[in-house]
């Protein structure tokens, strides 16, 4: 229907107008407003009487300086030998995605430039099939008795409820504490997933506790339960945003002393076609295993799966306890599209809000910001949409180019894990002082000129020059839940003693 609005609009005005236009003016009035800008000329010819149809120029005005009052600066923050203690540390982090069972084998598959999507292997579905994954390589290797399951128990969970729980154990050792250290701490869990797990009847009656195995809360209850935890622990469904919004609950605990350290983390496993099926319908999946983004080529979507956790307190926190810093949260916002054409259907006002209110809380300017890990949706319009986002809040008057990429095109899009994926991509991106190479963005896109923009796309490993490196990170959502996040490099203070380090895990 859109298309067809706009087809019609173009052969009145006799132009040849974006895709994108009907979503940055998704009203009769906003869209009314920027033809009159923009086309008053061909206005006058297309319509009998153009001023009569002008829009009310000062109402909107006024409407824009509403929507700009929403946004406030947060309060002095207390410091101590430049640090914002109020700030939140990242701490320790642990992973597994395709081709990457660990945080240091991720690193090396992204600053290789390498990918790991490839076909759906038979023994995950029991069938050959002609989609294509970003897949973890083993799901169902796991060690229950070490967390005192029982093997009945386990044979009839959810698969992401083994693999978070097992990621939990790696976060923390990563970080320096045994399960010992940290047994009746208000510490929270929060994790961004989605379980449709049905165990059949079978197995469910073989189970000593059959909760666990269709409970979706027992996907982090179990950590709490393992690690004698006594903060709250919560599974969050914003589908793509998930575990940024449930960073976004872990930090206002953290600052709220509420809690002295929270596990963030998101999980996605394909464990069966639905996810493919589904996307296929809709008609956003790729059909084969080329993810592009910002791209010409752009053909939908291709799925990923696996898990990311990070540990994190508030700076103060962490320097009081020795903790090794790897990055630092220093804003951090979370919004709804509202109403729009559709529940998958963009809302650029919407996304522009998000970076602006992340950005105030930060306390950074927009050219601070040297590098964005997009969201990147692998389809014209949405694609198109965010480009001009980004644009328009982080370089509306030009400056230095700023940096884009995805990790998408390496491990496909994993779903509720994706904002972790992207967030644990910047932190070690931080931690190595470079920028990694983006997989796609190689053809040009039809209505956006790369080449006259302020952005460009990384191609190669290397140095991420300019001190302190700071990073946003967008993440998008089907509902409308759009998530952005400001990192920061941590300087380590003069005489702060680190006495954290990653300890061996248990046998």
């Amino acid at each position: 229907m859109l298309a067809q609005l706009l087809s019609r609009i173009n052969r009145r005005l006799a132009e040849e107008l974006e895709p994108t236009v009907l979503f940055e003016y998704p009203s009769a009035e906003s869209l009314a407003a920027w033809l009159v800008r923009t086309y008053p000329a061909k206005l006058a010819k297309a319509v009998e009487s153009p001023e009569s149809r002008r829009p009310d120029m000062a109402a909107a005005g006024r409407q824009r300086s509403r929507a700009a009052g929403v946004y406030r600066e947060r309060g002095p923050k207390r410091r101590r030998n430049g640090a914002d203690l109020a700030d939140i540390a990242v701490v320790g982090l642990s992973c597994r995605f395709p081709g990457a069972d660990s945080a240091e084998e991720y690193w090396k598959m992204l600053s290789e430039g390498k990918s790991a999507i490839g076909p759906v292997p038979f023994e995950r579905w029991g069938y050959f099939s002609d989609f294509y994954a970003g897949m973890l390589d083993d799901i169902v290797s796991y060690d229950p008795s070490y967390f005192l399951i029982p093997e009945a128990d386990a044979k009839a969970m959810d698969p992401q409820a083994l693999l978070v729980l097992e990621e939990s154990l790696k976060l923390l050792y990563a970080a320096g504490y045994s399960a010992q250290e940290i047994k009746g701490k208000p510490v929270g869990v929060y994790l961004g997933a989605r379980s449709r797990h049905q165990p059949g009847e079978a197995s469910l009656q073989l189970t000593r506790n059959p909760i666990v195995a269709i409970g979706q809360n027992y996907l982090v209850a179990n950590i709490s339960q393992f690690f004698d935890l006594r903060g709250p622990s919560v599974v969050v469904d914003t589908a793509c945003s998930s575990a940024l919004v449930g960073m976004n609950m872990a930090v206002q605990a953290l600052q709220a002393g509420d809690i002295e350290a929270a596990m963030v983390g998101g999980a996605s496993l394909l464990t069966t076609d639905e996810a493919h099926r589904i996307f296929e319908q809709r008609g956003i999946l790729a059909p084969g295993r080329d993810f592009h983004l910002f791209d010409r080529r752009a053909g939908g979507v291709v799925l990923g799966e696996g898990t990311g956790m990070v540990l994190l307190k508030t700076v103060e926190q962490a320097i009081a306890d020795g903790d090794r810093i790897y990055a630092v949260l220093k804003g951090l916002a979370i919004n709804n599209d509202g109403r729009t054409a559709g529940p998958a259907t963009p809302n650029i006002q919407a996304q522009k809000e998000v970076l602006q209110t992340a950005l105030l809380k930060s306390g950074r300017k927009p050219e601070d910001i040297s590098y964005i890990e997009t969201n990147g949706s692998g389809t014209t319009v949405t694609d198109l949409l965010e480009l001009k986002a980004i644009q328009a809040v982080y370089r509306s008057a030009g400056g230095a180019p700023l940096g884009l990429g995805s990790m998408k095109p390496n491990i496909g899009h994993p779903l509720c894990a994706e904002g972790i994926a992207s967030f644990i991509k910047v932190v070690l991106m931080m931690q190595h002082k470079r920028f990694v190479p983006f997989l796609s963005g190689q053809e040009a896109m039809n209505h956006y000129d790369m080449t006259g923009s302020p952005f460009y796309f990384c191609r190669e490993s290397s140095s991420w020059i300019g001190s302190p490196r700071i990073a946003a990170i967008n993440c998008f959502a089907d509902g409308g839940t759009n998530a952005h996040a400001i990192l920061e490099e941590w300087a380590q203070p003069d005489g702060e003693r680190v006495v954290r380090r990653p300890i061996p895990l248990p046998h």
